[in-house]
């Protein structure tokens, strides 16, 4: 009898290893364009090249952090849904600072300051506005251009609803972009 529920036991292992490794090859890459709303930004949340995308997006949660400089930063909206087990999809276009529908604000979001960087997730995709009043999206790589007050390198826009809609490429800059 012993060796029978070895082998279940293995059995069971090997069935959860094939269901975790498929269950991560889903698709979780995140992008983010961000336009300029008012006085505040909207963001467009999508996991392809098309935002908002068809069907919308169900994250678990979203959150910003401000970033100050290079090495200080602090959480300034963080939303949820209101029960996470029934939670479906959202449009993908939110405002910053408004919860989605059926979803709560966590933290109560601090206004928008201009010259700062923004990190959101899910994706960790950073967004700014800058003190003109222009909207831009970049990437980890591009944060220190950000606080050097140099432009990032402008991503290639998506198809999106309206202007001012970027999104972050997974593009090095080469030694022949101008920082």
């Amino acid at each position: 009898m012993q060796p029978k529920s070895t082998y279940i036991a293995f059995s069971l292992l090997l069935t959860c290893c094939v269901a975790l490794s498929l269950a991560s090859c889903q698709n979780s890459s995140w992008h983010l364009a961000a336009s300029k709303k008012g006085g505040t930004v909207e963001l467009c949340l999508s996991n392809g090249d098309e935002c908002p995308q068809a069907g919308g997006v169900s994250p678990s949660s979203i959150s910003v952090y401000r970033w100050d400089n290079m090495h200080d930063n602090e959480l300034v909206w963080d939303a949820e849904p209101k029960n996470p087990i029934a939670a479906g999809n959202i449009s993908g276009v939110v405002t910053y600072g408004v919860a989605p529908k059926a979803w709560i604000n966590k933290l109560t979001p601090t206004a928008l300051i201009c010259g700062k960087a923004y990190l959101v997730n899910p994706g960790a995709h950073y967004f700014a506005r800058k003190c003109d009043g222009t909207v831009v999206v970049f990437d980890d790589p591009h944060l220190e251009e950000f606080f050097r007050e140099k432009t990032p390198a402008e991503p290639e826009k998506i198809k999106a609803k309206g202007p001012e809609t970027r999104r972050t490429t997974d593009r090095i800059p080469s030694h022949d972009d101008t920082l």
